[in-house]
């Protein structure tokens, strides 16, 4: 057992390679809230102005505290070539807590009183999983709240199977929700599974709700509290700039749709066992559970519709990772179901194994077609495209702009980072006042029409779309845009495939005036 253990291990950090130098733009808003905080410069992606466009504080503090020990962290590099020192922090806590996560599985499927096979199982899922590896060392968040989640479900097993006071499922929560704010519903969610998990689930109801309670709001509270006081806001910036629209009937059918393709690519196989055991009794074995057993796994089998509804009722457009904290309970579910359908006597020992095998078998070649023929060229490809043309135009503006030039940018987090200059952000995750314009108005007339001029008038525009200097192609009189270069990237991921164009263009504000007198003398 022992042996395999560590081969899981090892076969979950050579899934890494493929990604070792994928970076997204996403990646470098963290990064460049990270140098700032090394600077002294406060949690802000504009130097000096603090603000709450961090999906993820957690991950911040964790970057900006590693770049304390290590030299240049928080330097601006002057080229895009080498990987900054914040990328090699970033992947090295992603592949740390992938590899804990791997290896915690033994620990959940000891609380759940499975044997030491079915651990093996559960590891093995969480190690093939395509999009757990795609997103490890992405220098994003992802694999710390992956494995936070499963802490989370490790300690709220505790409580309601075994009686253990619920404050360390509390705090595991909240630091969950500091890495993702999704995990708030979870957070909610569990606390609800603690007063459904009958008198054992650790002392009375008044008790346990309140040791759940204290346990999430030391942590989570300290970061409300600093949170208004740094930026007089409780909710990230990004929980409106990533909203499509609420309750819009083809927004939420469009994201139910690209929900379903995202879980179904990567998690096939536990999602079909699942539901192969929910029709053959599965569903009538939970009800025969006792109270506290029964109210985890409704709570497994309920946070993943969970959050895939309240991102249709958001219009959120929904990318792999977002899915992610997800996960643990699919994994879960696939393995309890297999469980459900073959058994777990002694006398059966034989067909367990046989279809674990299989089981991880036909897991594995999803896993392994999704990384290696869709998921690593794509993310490669992406990587050296954002350095050429966002990092690239990043780089010139440092060399050929004097500091404190203000950019208006939609896609902000390459640019931001080699730039060294402040920027408009176009989406709003960390211009606020810009997330309900973009979202009524959207994009495109915001910047053909310069809508953003009432919020800040930038003396550049950085523009993304499918054809470069598309706002000079037939320019009005005096048309306020000059047209300076234009760099390509090859996609902006798997779910926006094809090439997209970045121009730059200068702002004549004076020739806007003519062309807008009423406006400009408001």
């Amino acid at each position: 057992m022992r042996l395999a253990r560590i081969g899981i291990v090892l076969l979950a950090l050579a899934l890494l390679i493929p990604y070792a130098a994928y970076l997204t733009d996403d990646s470098f808003i963290h990064f460049q809230f990270a140098k700032h905080i090394l600077r002294g410069e406060g949690f802000a992606f504009n130097s000096g102005e603090p603000t709450y466009g961090a999906t993820s504080p957690l991950w911040v503090l964790l970057l900006a505290a590693a770049g304390f020990f290590v030299p240049n962290a928080g330097a601006t590099p002057d080229v895009t070539a080498a990987m900054p020192p914040l990328g090699w922090i970033a992947k090295g806590w992603g592949a740390l807590f992938t590899l804990l996560a791997v290896v915690w599985c033994g620990r959940v499927a000891r609380r759940l009183g499975w044997d030491p096979r079915a651990g093996l199982l559960l590891a093995a899922l969480a190690a093939l999983h395509a999009w757990s590896s795609r997103w490890a060392v992405s220098g994003m968040e992802t694999p710390l709240a992956f494995f936070l989640v499963l802490v989370s479900l490790d300690a709220l097993a505790a409580t309601l199977l075994e009686g253990r006071p619920a404050w360390p499922a509390g705090a595991a929560l909240a630091g969950a929700a500091l890495a993702r704010p999704e995990s708030l519903l979870l957070a909610a969610m569990g606390a609800a599974a603690i007063a459904l998990g009958g008198k054992g689930a650790g002392g009375r109801l008044p008790s346990r709700l309140g040791s759940f309670a204290t346990g999430f709001a030391i942590p989570y509270g300290a970061w409300l509290v600093a949170s208004w006081i740094l930026f007089h806001r409780l909710l990230p910036n990004t929980s409106g700039a990533k909203a499509g629209a609420w309750l819009d009937l083809d927004r939420a059918i469009g994201t139910l749709r690209d929900s379903i393709r995202i879980v179904l690519s990567a998690e096939l196989v536990p999602v079909a066992v699942a539901v192969v055991a929910l029709a053959l009794g599965g569903g009538e074995r939970l009800r025969r559970l006792e109270p506290g057993r029964r109210a985890f796994w409704l709570l497994v089998v309920l946070w993943p519709l969970a959050l895939i509804g309240s991102f249709a009722l958001a219009g959120v457009q929904v990318v792999s990772r977002y899915l992610i904290v997800a996960t643990p309970c699919v994994l879960l579910l696939g393995v309890a179901s297999l469980r459900h359908l073959i058994g777990s006597s002694a006398s059966r020992a034989r067909a367990i194994g046989v279809a674990s095998l299989l089981f991880v078998a036909l897991h594995a070649a999803e896993g392994l077609y999704v990384t290696f023929r869709v998921s690593a060229p794509a993310a490669r490809e992406h990587t050296r495209g954002l350095l050429a043309s966002l990092g690239g135009i990043g780089l010139w503006a440092r060399q050929n702009t004097p500091p404190g030039t203000l950019f208006a940018v939609a896609d902000i987090g390459a640019f931001g980072y080699y730039s060294d200059r402040p920027v408009l952000d176009l989406y709003g995750l960390v211009t606020p006042s810009m997330g309900p314009l973009s979202v009524s108005e959207g994009y495109d007339r915001v910047v053909t029409n310069l809508r953003f001029e009432g919020i800040a008038r930038p003396e550049y525009l950085v523009d993304r779309a499918r054809v470069e200097a598309r706002l000079t192609v037939a320019p009005e009189p005096d048309s306020p845009y000059r047209f300076l270069f234009a760099r390509s990237v090859p996609n902006l991921g798997i779910t926006r495939p094809g090439e997209w164009v970045y121009s730059v263009y200068a702002i004549d504000w004076a020739a806007w005036e003519l062309l807008h007198p009423k406006l400009a003398n408001r």
